[in-house]
């Protein structure tokens, strides 16, 4: 009997004996693990119930891994408001740092060190460009959003930068906008290139097992395109792009389909097949070591910079941000808000109480009291009141 592949975590799961047995980084095998057990019973779940008796629900826990493609989408559309509440409604430049791709081949065994790399010279970069554009120190606001894929998943690292079209004088009385474009690929590119030269040399004297022809590579990576930029007007839809894979898989759902061992990515128009083998070694390239922040904030943006934003708001005749309550009463959310009914109780929108905690594998005691020694299955207690 053929296993039924429906998504990515089923791919997990019918292949994560053959993952655990290659030899990979640690960290990876827990992402293949926890994508496989993400909501099934191989975790702990909570029973919440309605205080009135309305209504229970049994959930299993979320594994909130980075990658996940199944407990992710929330995350995405918290990020994506929160970013837009954020940033300032004026111009914006678009930027992309890359790393060259005589790189890639090394970039697994040493992610953190190439990641890191990437933000400094970014950084350098922009502050070097700002120095140079403004007759006064200015404080502009910006987030980089590190991308490690292209379009089919192969291992392509780079970063996506948005920031400001101006800043905030050091006096924090005045808004400047520059008087000219700031980003132009011709004057700025070298710039890039020259930090990320100085990196990636200090790189290779660190790890003397490097090839010459790693060496040479550097020397010449002038000749390298490794810098873009555009200006937008408002930068909403910039956030929008970058909110599709800063949380979960940059894969959907909808655009996999599989048939015995070949599985079939659909990426615009055209589809792509692979062994389930290959899918899985693609999307494991992606698992970033322990520790490592993809998305940095600077200048304005930053959480220390919360004063100084409501300032540059203020000049802007935008509305100040005030902290944000996390957790609602459900009266005071907008109804088109997604709900969560383990929080309230979707009947009298009194608080649910959490009643019983399991363990993986273990019906709750409350279910087997109610329904005996056979009771449905999890999904039912997810979709109905009991």
């Amino acid at each position: 009997m053929e296993n039924r592949i429906e998504d990515i975590q089923d791919i997990f799961i019918h292949n994560l004996d053959l993952i655990k047995s290659k030899k990979l980084p640690k960290h990876v095998i827990k992402t293949a693990i926890d994508i496989s057990q993400c909501r099934t019973d191989a975790m702990h779940g909570h029973l919440y119930q309605c205080p009135t008796g309305h209504f229970s629900i049994f959930l299993r826990n979320s594994c909130n891994n980075r990658l996940c493609p199944k407990c992710q989408d929330k995350n995405k559309v918290e990020w994506n408001q929160k970013t837009k509440d954020l940033i300032l409604n004026c111009s914006h430049y678009h930027l992309v740092f890359k790393l060259p791709s005589f790189c890639y081949e090394h970039v697994t065994k040493h992610y953190k060190e190439f990641i890191n790399i990437l933000f400094a010279t970014a950084k350098k970069t922009i502050d070097k460009i700002i120095d140079f554009s403004f007759d006064e120190d200015i404080s502009t606001g910006s987030i980089m959003v590190l991308h490690t894929h292209g379009s089919l998943l192969q291992l392509h690292p780079h970063l996506h930068v948005v920031i400001s079209d101006g800043g905030l004088n050091q006096s924090n009385t005045k808004w400047i906008n520059s008087s000219k474009n700031l980003f132009n690929w011709s004057d700025f590119n070298s710039i890039y290139n020259t930090y990320l030269k100085k990196e990636l040399s200090k790189f290779y004297i660190k790890n003397n097992y490097l090839s010459a022809d790693f060496f040479s590579s550097i020397q010449s990576i002038h000749k390298s395109i490794c810098f873009i930029s555009e200006k937008y007007e408002y930068p909403i839809h910039l956030i929008d792009y970058l909110t599709k894979t800063v949380k979960g898989s940059s894969i959907q759902n909808k655009n996999i389909s599989c048939f015995n061992d070949t599985l079939s990515l659909k990426d615009y128009d055209h589809s792509t097949r692979f062994s389930q083998d290959e899918f899985i070694r693609r999307f494991l390239l992606h698992v970033l070591p322990s520790g490592t922040k993809s998305i940095r904030y600077y200048g304005l943006y930053s959480v220390k910079a919360k004063h100084r934003l409501n300032i540059a708001r203020s000049l802007l005749g935008l509305q100040p941000i005030f902290d944000i309550q996390e957790d609602l009463h459900p009266e005071l959310i907008n109804e088109n808000s997604e709900f969560l009914p383990y929080k309230f109780c979707p009947v009298c929108k009194k608080r649910m109480l959490l009643i019983e905690k399991t363990l993986p594998f273990q019906t709750p005691v409350y279910i087997l009291n109610r329904f005996g020694k056979d009771p449905p299955g999890s999904v039912f207690f997810t979709k109905i009141a009991a």
